[in-house]
Parts: structure tokens; C-alpha cells; sequence
């Protein structure tokens, strides 16, 4: 993919940063990983946003938000990365991660949480104080700062935790905070399940299972 990504860079007259390099030729072609909902753009997709300061590496599946470098930001090796929204002022952009490779990082887990949320091996339930109590006394904090979310950034920060097997998120809802659990098999989401006492979501039904159209040979990101 290393071609593709110099094409992009001499299509848009720039020179990307380091951090942005390593992450294509690592997972650019992981859709499972970076592109199942809030996809990481192909290199010759990526382009600038409205006001022309910003590379767009990331965009929300419907338009909504995108998640960008400042052009002025782009000599750094791993710079840090704002996001735009419909929720936000038009043309403005506000901080999203300090540096682009933790970007990278928190597009893994989403991407693998949206794969996995309305499956088998995911469900979601309202984060009452009882349930984030559970959360923060059983699980693991994964190694991200909190940041907003584009569709609430006025909310409380998103927050990750884990345990072998299993991934949860704790992020802005539609009706207050909401827990979304995935596991890597669903004996580990039950397991998760058991230990948190939420009014879970609904179990898909087997007939309603798809398999995965490919396999890999590396591990999920929990």
C-alpha cells in the first residue's frame, strides 16, 4: 500500500506523516478492523475538508464528522488529530487525540466493536451509576485518553475497558450513557454479561447469523 499512499500524497501536494504511513501499511487493508462503519479512508480517498486546513483520514459512514490532521501539523512524525461534526459549529474542529497513532488505536476498537455490536457477540445496555460501578471494579482501562464522541461532544468522554475476550465501551446514548460489550466468542460475552447487572439488549437469533466472508490469521485488538 506504500505506493498507493505516496500517489495520495502527490495527487494532494503534501507529505503525510510518519504515524499515517505506518498505519496503512499495518492494517490499510484490514476492512474487518478500520472499515465497518466509520471507515479509514483509502489512500485515494483521503482529501481536505471544507476550509482547506485539514487532511481527512477518516470519515463518518454518512458524512457527518470526519477525524483530520492540520496541514500545519503535518510535518510531525505523529501528530495530533481533531475531528469535525454536523453536532459541531459549522467549519469548526475541535481536539479528538493528542497523536495520530492513539487515533489509529481507537479506530481498531470502534470499528471492532460496530462489526460485532448488532452480532452474536455483542449486545448494549443503559450505563447506569450500578453498571459503570461493575465496569470499573472488574475490567481494565485500555490505554486511551478519554475523548468525545462526534455525535455528542458536549457528552461525557467515550471510555474503553477489557478483559480477555472481551472489549467494552462506555459512550454517549440516545437516552444517557451506554455500555456496548463484544466478545471474542459468545461464551465471553456471557461471561461479561453475568458480571454486569444491565437491562441487556435483545440476543440475535441463530437464523440470523452470517459467518464472516474472510478469515485472518491475527488476533482481534481484546
Amino acid at each position: 500500500m506504500s505506493a498507493e499512499v505516496r500517489r495520495a500524497e502527490e495527487r494532494l501536494g503534501l507529505r503525510f506523516p510518519v504515524a499515517l504511513h505506518e498505519a496503512y501499511a499495518l492494517f490499510g487493508r484490514r476492512s474487518d478492523l478500520v472499515a465497518q462503519h466509520n471507515p479509514l479512508l483509502p489512500p485515494d480517498e483521503l482529501l481536505l475538508d471544507p476550509s482547506g486546513q485539514l487532511l481527512v483520514f477518516r470519515s463518518e459512514n454518512q458524512g457527518c464528522a470526519g477525524w483530520c490532521v492540520a496541514l500545519d501539523q503535518l510535518s510531525a512524525d505523529d501528530p495530533p488529530v481533531v475531528f469535525f461534526s454536523d453536532y459541531l459549529p459549522e467549519l469548526a474542529w475541535e481536539p479528538f487525540m493528542p497523536r495520530l497513532s492513539l487515533a489509529c488505536a481507537e479506530t481498531i476498537l470502534s470499528e471492532t466493536v460496530m462489526g460485532r455490536r448488532y452480532g452474536p457477540t455483542g449486545r448494549d445496555c443503559l450505563a447506569t451509576p450500578d453498571v459503570i460501578s461493575r465496569v470499573e471494579d472488574q475490567f481494565e482501562p485500555v490505554g486511551l485518553p478519554g475523548y468525545p464522541a462526534w455525535h455528542s461532544p458536549a457528552e461525557p468522554p467515550v471510555r474503553w475497558f477489557s478483559a480477555v475476550g472481551k472489549l467494552l465501551c462506555l459512550q454517549p446514548g440516545n437516552s444517557g450513557p451506554d455500555l456496548v460489550v463484544v466478545g471474542r466468542t459468545e461464551h465471553d460475552l456471557l461471561e461479561a454479561l453475568e458480571a454486569i447487572p444491565g437491562e441487556w439488549s435483545d440476543a440475535v437469533a441463530t437464523a440470523n447469523r452470517t459467518e464472516p466472508e474472510e478469515q485472518h490469521d491475527w488476533d482481534l485488538p481484546f
